[in-house]
């Protein structure tokens, strides 16, 4: 899955920068994707920068949100030594999606005829796994048709079922940088979860984790086995 970062640095400029005569000097900038997902230059070039300089101003930038650098450029530099990032491109990943379990206040005791006898309840959800190839467009996070129907069955599949855990999980092949491919497993894993959260899946929390180009299911040496390992995986757990 070969992937070309096109990246134009959007008419807005610099974000924010601060100088000193012989502190840190760092710009920050936003980039627009190919794919019109946000993204974050930060250039730094004091005296005295070092790679500190680039991430800590990106984690400003990201706030509470985790941050996933794609691109790093530094000065060449003897071999054994430190090279110092003085030009960071990253993104700011969202934070998982939970959901609280709800709060049911206790109804009035009300004298009732004997209870008839409750019907079972439905067993959970299997493992559903998603092809990234059928699922999303290329390089995006946007599911496709074919996807938004396999997670409606496995929405109707429990309705009636009582989930305690639905963890989502995002895999992509080898092809790529491993930050780039951390970054689109996550965004995958995300737009699934929140899919079923928004069309009805009742769960106490959803745990959603990208886990990059790590776990294949198959080799990566060829297509079909590449192919393999682009998916998202969503493990319901009614315990």
């Amino acid at each position: 899955m070969t992937r070309k970062l096109g990246l134009m640095l959007l008419a807005a400029g610099t974000l924010a920068g601060c100088s000193a005569a012989s502190g840190p000097t760092f710009s920050a900038y936003t980039i627009a994707l190919p794919n019109n997902e946000k993204a974050f230059q930060v250039n730094c070039n004091g005296l005295f920068d070092s790679s500190n300089t680039c991430y800590s101003k990106a984690r400003e930038i990201c706030g509470n949100r985790p941050v996933h650098p794609f691109r790093e450029i530094s000065p060449l530099a003897a071999a054994g030594s430190q090279r110092d990032v003085h030009t960071l491109m990253f993104q700011c990943v969202p934070t998982p999606v939970t959901q609280a379990a709800p709060v049911v206040a206790p109804a009035a005791p009300v004298a009732q005829p004997a209870a008839p006898t409750a019907s079972p309840t439905p067993p959970a959800p299997q493992k559903v796994s998603l092809n990234g190839d059928a699922s999303f467009d290329l390089d995006k996070a946007t599911l496709t048709s074919d996807a938004r129907n396999r997670l409606d069955a496995l929405i109707n599949a429990a309705v009636g079922a009582t989930l305690n855990t639905v963890a989502v999980n995002g895999y992509t092949d080898s092809t790529g940088s491993a930050a780039y491919n951390q970054a689109l497993s996550t965004r995958r894993a995300l737009s699934v979860a929140q899919y079923l959260r928004d069309h009805g899946l009742r769960a106490r929390q959803f745990l959603v984790t990208g886990y990059g180009q790590a776990n294949p299911v198959a080799s990566n040496e060829t297509p079909s086995g590449r192919a393999k390992n682009r998916r998202v995986e969503i493990v319901p757990d009614s315990q």
